[in-house]
């Protein structure tokens, strides 16, 4: 084996194991005569080869319909967070819009619920938006365009404080790694899960644009509630009403569902990717207002939602896991 034919095949080992087991021979062989008269000596495999065995390990691990029961299971997961991840950012979107312009009506920087409200936020979260409808739509290419351009915002508020020293600095590392996480993780699965065998989805109206009638919904809550009832005066109250409590009880409520049906893999792992999202969002508070005088109900209410998504991520993870179809399984 010359050193040309060696490096194909650590190359080849971005493949699954399975994979190459029937294929590694034939690819290599491949390569090799693409390759010509390539001195075996200072000759390596070209970055378009590696990038063609890159895709096509994508494509086998989270396969499309027609791959492996357990690579199908694996890539409706990731595509399962992409959507749900997308769909948060779209009723983001929504939420952030009214802000927005109850902002420059009243001049009023004080909001319930929602990030902290910016152009740049607002326009990232409408990017979402667009890759959401997008995808639900049968447009991936647009889904994946606008997605990647719905992280700009995040990598440069993340970015700048790392190069600004002193207290102009990161100041809540965690805090900026756990939002980029948030914001960037369903991009990721988006580009991952939705690849050229994937067939476009071709869903109704109706459930694109549901993510729109939530973020009414949770309008219509924070005006009842917040304002009207002042539930929000309540130490402990509050952080079920803030963005973060509403999504923890929408994740028990999907959660619920899914334990019920017990079907397939998918939907279970996908959940409990979300819930661990949501854990690294909530652990910054938790550090910050940790034995702090006169937070003692609060710490409380978090301690109880953080064992609250711990539990939700050790059940449904395992309940995945658990149902995953053999890795010797295939289709008939």
């Amino acid at each position: 084996m010359n050193l040309l034919e060696q490096r194909y095949r650590n190359v080849l080992r971005l493949l699954p194991a399975s994979y190459r087991a029937g294929r590694e021979e034939e690819m290599v062989a491949a390569f090799m005569e693409m390759s010509g008269d390539a001195p075996s000596v200072g000759s390596r495999p070209g970055w378009g080869e590696i990038a063609s065995v890159l895709a096509l390990s994508v494509r086998v691990r989270f396969g499309a319909e027609g791959a492996s029961p357990r690579a199908f299971a694996w890539g409706e997961t990731v595509r399962l967070v992409a959507l749900l991840g997308l769909a948060y950012q779209m009723m983001n979107a929504a939420i952030n819009m009214v802000m927005l312009i109850r902002a420059l009506a009243s001049a009023d920087d004080r909001y319930p619920v929602g990030p902290g409200l910016s152009i740049g936020e607002t326009g990232a979260a409408a990017c979402s938006a667009v890759a959401f409808m997008a995808i639900m739509r049968g447009s991936p290419r647009l889904a994946k365009t606008a997605a990647l351009l719905s992280t700009t915002p995040t990598l440069v508020y993340f970015a700048i404080p790392l190069h600004m020293p002193g207290p102009a600095g990161m100041m809540r590392p965690l805090e900026e790694v756990a939002n980029a996480l948030i914001s960037i993780v369903p991009v990721i699965a988006l580009l991952l899960g939705f690849h050229r065998d994937v067939a476009p989805l071709r869903r109704s109206w109706r459930l694109t644009l549901s993510p729109l009638a939530a973020a009414l919904m949770v309008l219509g809550w924070v005006a009842v509630g917040w304002y009207w009832l002042r539930l929000g005066e309540s130490k402990w109250l509050y952080l079920w009403l803030d963005e973060l409590g509403m999504l923890i009880v929408a994740l028990v409520v999907g959660a619920a569902v899914a334990i019920a049906r017990r079907r397939e893999p998918s939907w279970p792992l996908a959940l409990s990717a979300i819930a661990l999202l949501l854990l690294l969002a909530r652990l910054p508070m938790m550090i910050d207002l940790f034995g702090r005088p006169g937070y003692e109900i609060v710490n409380t209410v978090l301690s109880g939602q953080a064992a609250l998504l711990a539990v939700l991520i050790g059940t449904l993870g395992t309940m995945g896991l658990r149902s995953l179809p053999d890795a010797r399984a295939t289709l008939t």
